[in-house]
């Protein structure tokens, strides 16, 4: 195989002058580069970009750790990751998990062995002590808040605030008995948390049979309709984690010549303008290029984006 001392020898020059020649660096006559791109085509000449990068010490490659693409929520967050990333220079790989623990551990142990400069973990089964370790090996940033005593960088939106002030409006506008569709149940997850610390300031204990799990896209909406449409007594309302949710929930109702349920979606998609119903915007491009930017650092900043009711 090729190599650059092989170009340097058959072109005559040094090694230094073909490495500036590939890496398209200045201070090299036209005659020269001319001459060391000539013999490069002839040999059909491919840098090794990977060991190019590794011996400056970086990939120029962040890995986005999500459990799944088709959620509306990480699908925006990566368009604004990707946006920064494109404009610095920097490669993206998605790295799904369907918050298997072991996956992620996979992960880890690939930023420890320098595929990636950093990991950008959007959501995570792994226990923010596991990431700790994992920091001396690159930068990790979570798209959650750690707690300040956390040496790890943060994006995060302020999902409290926002859904205690969404829950609010909903019970002060008659809706006495809430469901509520989260993705999965579990205690590390910071959405299930956040979600549930919400609804029990507002309303109080949040009732199992009150509560539709499994939810990351329209149709898992539509079967959370068709459960909450069964219940009894029924909810008044229904606070779900995505806006294409909270659609499937209302189209159920229409096919079954039902009367809409009413719902409060998250992240200001088509579907809530069109359906003209009350949603959540965590301005999630906005938080995905600010993870980009903590991940192409050395900080443990924390960044806090701004959420947004919007009442329908």
């Amino acid at each position: 195989m090729t190599n650059i001392h092989d170009i340097a020898r058959l072109s005559g020059y040094s090694v230094s002058t073909v490495s500036r020649v590939i890496n398209h660096q200045k201070y090299v006559a036209d005659d020269k580069r001319a001459k060391v791109e000539k013999i490069m085509q002839e040999l059909d000449y491919a840098p090794n970009r990977v060991a190019r990068d590794l011996s400056k010490g970086q990939t120029k490659t962040i890995g986005v750790v999500l459990p799944y693409a088709n959620h509306p929520y990480f699908a925006r967050v990566i368009d604004g990751i990707v946006m920064a990333a494109f404009e610095a220079g920097y490669k993206i790989t998605l790295l799904p998990t369907n918050y298997d623990m072991t996956i992620e551990r996979q992960y880890l142990d690939q930023l420890r062995s320098k595929a990636y400069d950093a990991l950008i973990f959007t959501s995570r089964s792994s226990q923010l002590d596991t990431l700790e370790r994992y920091r001396k090996y690159g930068q990790i940033v979570c798209c959650e808040d750690p707690g300040e005593d956390r040496p790890l960088a943060a994006a995060y939106t302020d999902r409290l605030a926002s859904f205690v002030s969404a829950l609010t409006w909903a019970k002060s506008n008659g809706y006495k008995r809430m469901g509520v569709v989260l993705s999965r149940n579990n205690v590390i997850s910071a959405s299930t948390r956040i979600t549930r610390e919400a609804y029990e300031q507002v309303y109080g204990h949040l009732a199992d049979r009150e509560l539709f799990t499994g939810a990351v896209k329209f149709e898992d909406g539509y079967r959370a309709g068709a459960y909450f449409a069964k219940l009894q007594p029924q909810v008044d309302a229904v606070f779900a984690n995505g806006d294409d949710i909270a659609a499937g929930i209302q189209r159920y109702d229409t096919e079954h010549q039902l009367p809409p349920l009413p719902v409060i979606g998250q992240e200001n998609l088509l579907s809530s303008r069109l359906l003209k119903f009350s949603t959540i915007d965590h301005h999630l491009e906005a938080l995905g290029q600010a993870a980009f930017k903590l991940a192409i650092g050395h900080t443990t900043e924390h960044e806090l984006i701004k959420s947004e009711f919007i009442k329908r």
